[in-house]
């Protein structure tokens, strides 16, 4: 499967939509690296903040190689990894969710925006 020009290798991908940071669910985004999957997009979308100036990293979960299977966090790396429990491609979420190794495939996480409101609780993801 060859990837297109962003990289992704014609990923589906759904709505991002609005999301409410104050709500206890979205707590772990309160911190620099902390990160949620929420039950939006075509497999779920995971976002992590990225810094304390507002700035959030959106990708779809669904696996490149098979749109159907979902990609899942992974603990025990230095940063936040999402990995592909049938390909076991690993993909980094801080190096535009490119995987790590390429074995299984070139192509990366289909990428969200995420905007930071003025208000500084709602992201808005597109």
């Amino acid at each position: 499967m060859g990837c297109n020009k962003d990289n992704t290798c014609g990923v589906p991908h759904g709505d991002g939509g609005v999301v409410d940071l104050s709500l206890p669910e979205m707590s772990d985004l309160t911190h620099v690296g902390g990160y949620v999957v929420i039950n939006r997009g075509h497999k779920g979308i995971f976002v992590v903040r990225t810094s304390m100036d507002g700035e959030f990293l959106a990708f779809e979960c669904a696996c490149p190689n098979d749109p159907d299977v979902a990609v899942a966090p992974q603990e025990g790396f230095e940063s936040a990894v999402l990995q592909c429990p049938k390909w076991q491609t690993i993909f980094s979420v801080y190096a535009d969710a490119a995987p790590i190794d390429g074995n299984q495939t070139p192509c990366s996480l289909y990428q969200y925006g995420a905007t930071l409101s003025a208000d500084g609780y709602t992201l808005v993801i597109y």
